[in-house]
């Protein structure tokens, strides 16, 4: 059995774990280690048993606890090469990768795919095979052919969903910011994540799980709302949709 769970999520903030047996993966550093410490307490976990520290990409909300967090663990940093070089610290060898490869961390089989977004060396992760597979998927301004394809592996997922168009397009952000959201290289929208998922479940998705979610742009029940409109249409079970994971607020764990 296999164990997932978000810490946080969303632009003040990102880190959740996966667990495998021995393999404790941290996804993600964001927020501070005082906060992830107290995640990890609940899981009867401290920062010193974390085996391995996956990083998506280099932007603050995914990386502000290393510096503190690395005098805590041993656990070796798992990201892209062009991410190891941007990294607020450094400690110890890395295990780094070029998206697109596929390894191992101890018994888990972990894939990778380059994630368009405006961060250099920004990658997204499933981890784990069989029921146990989880994606998961971020900071991402379009899913391309390569991670839908990572996605479509999974019988578990963790979306980005970031934000409604229409709450985005007249509210406070300033037009530059507004255009970076909007692009290629930017966040998934509700509406864009919704189609992903509607198709990823019709592959054989059994669980999904909303992340990344804008709190000036977006709520949780208009993403969960849109997302769970999309499974109607096609008439699929809407107990898919597990919930969206908050900002600050730890999940509830899924057991995969």
């Amino acid at each position: 059995m296999s164990l997932f769970c978000s810490f946080t999520s969303g632009s003040k903030g990102n880190s959740a774990i996966y667990i495998k047996d021995d393999t404790k993966i941290l996804i993600d550093a964001g927020t501070n280690t005082k906060y992830i410490s107290a995640c990890l307490r609940e899981l009867g976990l401290r920062p010193a048993d974390l085996t391995h520290i996956a990083i998506t990409h280099a932007h603050s909300d995914h990386v502000a606890a290393l510096p503190v967090l690395l005098k805590h663990t041993d656990a070796q940093i798992v990201c892209s090469e062009t991410t190891w070089d941007l990294l607020p610290a450094r400690k110890g060898d890395p295990i780094l990768f070029d998206p697109g490869d596929r390894f191992a961390l101890g018994d888990v089989v972990v894939r990778t795919a380059e994630t368009p977004h405006d961060c250099l060396g920004s990658s997204c992760f499933s981890f784990g095979e069989g029921q146990e597979s989880l994606a998961y998927c971020t900071d991402m301004g379009t899913v391309t052919a390569e991670i839908f394809e990572l996605m479509r592996r999974c019988k578990s997922l963790f979306i980005e969903s970031n934000h409604d168009v229409d709450m985005l397009k007249t509210g406070p952000y300033p037009y530059h910011l507004k255009q970076r959201v909007l692009s290629a290289r930017g966040h998934l929208s509700n509406r864009d994540c919704a189609q992903i998922v509607a198709r990823l479940v019709l592959e054989g998705t059994e669980r999904v799980m909303l992340g990344h979610l804008s709190e000036v742009n977006n709520l949780p029940g208009i993403a969960l709302r849109e997302n769970s409109n999309a499974l109607l249409m096609f008439g699929l079970p809407q107990e898919t949709l597990l919930g969206a994971a908050g900002a600050r607020q730890m999940q509830k764990p899924i057991e995969l």
